[in-house]
């Protein structure tokens, strides 16, 4: 089960099937969002991914470069993915968000 941390109160998860994501979530503390990823609104979003003050969203692909942050916090969240995607090998086809 891999994840990335979105932020210091947020952990992304990425499953392939429904059933992984279910038995998944007896083991998470707090889930605040656990949908398929076609479901997923880009409102739900925003308050999930992390912002640096004054630069914008996370560029979670280069999370260490302050020069490379994201206007968008839709392309945030899609770099949290394609990270994900990297670890992973296969697609996210359902999210969970954990509160830290």
């Amino acid at each position: 089960m891999n994840s990335i941390k979105l932020s210091s109160y947020y952990r992304l998860y990425a499953f392939s099937d429904y059933q992984s994501m279910n038995s998944a979530m007896p083991y998470i503390r707090s889930v605040v969002l656990a949908k398929g990823l076609a479901e997923v609104q880009e409102t739900e979003v925003r308050k999930y991914v992390g912002r640096i003050n004054g630069q914008g969203y996370i560029n979670y692909l280069e999370p260490n470069s302050y020069q490379h942050t994201l206007r968008s916090y839709r392309k945030s969240f899609i770099t949290a993915l394609q990270m994900l995607y990297k670890s992973n090998g296969f697609s996210a086809r359902y999210v969970l968000i954990e509160r830290l």
